[in-house]
């Protein structure tokens, strides 16, 4: 029976937090997480505002996650950070149109596959491509520790927290292997079989060298949900998790009035804009596809679409009114010799 109290995604318009901002000056990689200042600095500091350690002294702290790469995978790369060169930063406006779907300029380009251009810069080996996505868009989270100032004592100049390199790439690497994933789903592809494993004690999802435990003995119940051996199914369910784990605690449902009353839901963070764009792909809210032109994701509600724009597909064309033009120059060519 259909339950009339419940809401579905595609009925929440999504808005763009003025929480997400850019530095004007820019972004540097940096061998500490604050140009100018060594480490121990930074902790006696941040530990002066923001003590770093829970209660049981655990060190489970958010801040050393993403700042000082603390509980992270080990690693031999050498630890690199992306910091923000100044204090100034440039706030992303919040968009309205009759009410519509709004979100900020920034996360449109190109046609909003925001998390797809995430996931990219796993192929991308240069760590400028990484820094230039932080220059475009911002760092991943902005938790009010990032608002600690650190002044040079010789120049004056003020600058803040930047964030670990090495998270940023397990983000990556995390998302890409998500959305590898859900492509699978997407084209039915039978290597969907060889990364969904069911064995005897449940279902396990193989990510390249990783092997995450799906369904186990504490919930096989689950399989009950699912036909033997059957991949599309657990493979959703395990791409809905990966998102939720995400989004807990950084979505805010907030009402506009001046919006005839409708309620939008805000990501507090850039990464939480990435999970939930991902999140929209995959219930169907959005179709994005790649452009036959210019190899670009843009959201396609019309399954016919092949370009991203009328300039694509006029380069299209072209280029291949060029080839019927030379191809036919080759065969009088061989006809006269």
């Amino acid at each position: 029976m259909h339950n009339e109290h419940e809401i579905s995604l595609r009925d929440v318009r999504i808005g763009s937090m003025p929480l997400l901002s850019v530095c004007q000056d820019g972004y540097s990689l940096s061998e500490t997480p604050v140009l100018g200042f060594d480490n121990s600095e930074v902790l006696a500091r941040i530990n002066e505002c923001h003590p770093l350690t829970s209660i049981d002294g655990s060190f489970k702290s958010e801040i050393l996650k993403t700042v000082f790469n603390i509980g992270l995978k080990k690693t031999d790369e050498k630890p690199l950070w992306i910091v923000p060169n100044s204090i100034r930063h440039r706030r992303y406006s919040l968009l309205t149109n009759g009410g519509k779907q709004s979100m900020a300029p920034e996360l449109r380009s190109p046609g909003s596959a925001l998390h797809r251009q995430f996931a990219g810069l796993i192929k991308r080996k240069d760590e400028e491509d990484i820094l230039n996505f932080a220059k475009k868009y911002g760092l991943l989270k902005r938790h009010p520790v990032h608002n600690l100032v650190f002044e040079k004592r010789n120049s004056g100049q003020q600058l803040q927290l930047g964030e670990s390199l090495i998270w940023w790439k397990e983000e990556i690497g995390d998302l890409a292997a998500c959305l590898e994933l859900w492509d699978m789903v997407l084209r039915n592809d039978e290597k969907l079989k060889n990364t969904v494993l069911w064995h005897r004690d449940g279902v396990t999802i193989r990510l390249g060298n990783n092997d995450v435990p799906l369904v186990s003995r504490a919930n096989i119940n689950l399989l009950d949900r699912w036909s033997g051996g059957d991949a599309r199914g657990p493979a959703l369910y395990y791409l809905s998790l990966e998102a939720d784990k995400r989004l807990l605690n950084a979505l805010t449902p907030k009402l506009l009035p001046f919006q005839s009353s409708e309620i939008y839901l805000f990501p507090d963070s850039l990464l939480a804009t990435i999970w939930l764009m991902f999140l929209l792909e995959i219930t169907g809210r959005t179709r994005f596809i790649q452009c036959h032109s210019c190899g670009e994701y843009f959201d396609a509600p019309d399954p016919r679409a092949r370009f991203c724009s009328t300039r694509c597909r006029m380069r299209n064309y072209r280029k291949h009114r060029t080839r019927k033009s030379m191809g036919r120059k080759k065969v009088k060519k061989d006809k006269r010799v």
